[in-house]
């Protein structure tokens, strides 16, 4: 399997993984997008390091990753309710199989920050949640 078709299928098993969660009606990776219906997840990739793995010629690919969730168009009457239970309906999706079904060697939540979030000149209410996961790949 090449480099491309292994970093893209972990991209496809997080999308996966949070669009079993009911509390995000949709689920957008790589594609262009309106605001539309929320709440909404945005799975964007970051930089990822390569360097080599421990042991064998495996190489290490520390990918990762932000899911930016656009949850309301108004600010929350309770955070909490609102806001921060969605997010952590995203993270539960993540920890659920930290493999990704044998897609990674490990997945971890690496960032939680609810805000503001601004998109064509408008608010939007939601937050990003980080991770990085640990891809063994044979050049």
């Amino acid at each position: 399997m090449s480099f491309y078709a292994s970093y893209k299928a972990v991209f496809d098993a997080v999308k996966a993984a949070v669009e079993k969660k009911v509390s995000i009606k949709t689920v957008i990776l790589g594609e262009q997008f309106t605001v539309g219906a929320l709440p909404k997840a945005i799975v964007n990739a970051e930089p990822a390091p390569i360097g080599q793995a421990t042991m064998g010629e495996l190489l290490e690919a520390k990918v990762r990753g932000s899911i930016i969730l656009v949850i309301l168009e108004y600010e929350p009457k309770d955070w909490f309710k609102d806001i921060i239970s969605v997010m952590g309906d995203c993270v539960d999706a993540l920890l659920a199989d930290r493999t990704l079904g044998g897609v990674v060697f490990d997945l971890t939540p690496t960032g939680f920050a609810p805000g503001e979030i601004k998109f064509k000149e408008k608010v939007f209410y939601g937050g990003v949640v980080r991770w990085e996961a640990i891809l063994h790949y044979a050049p």
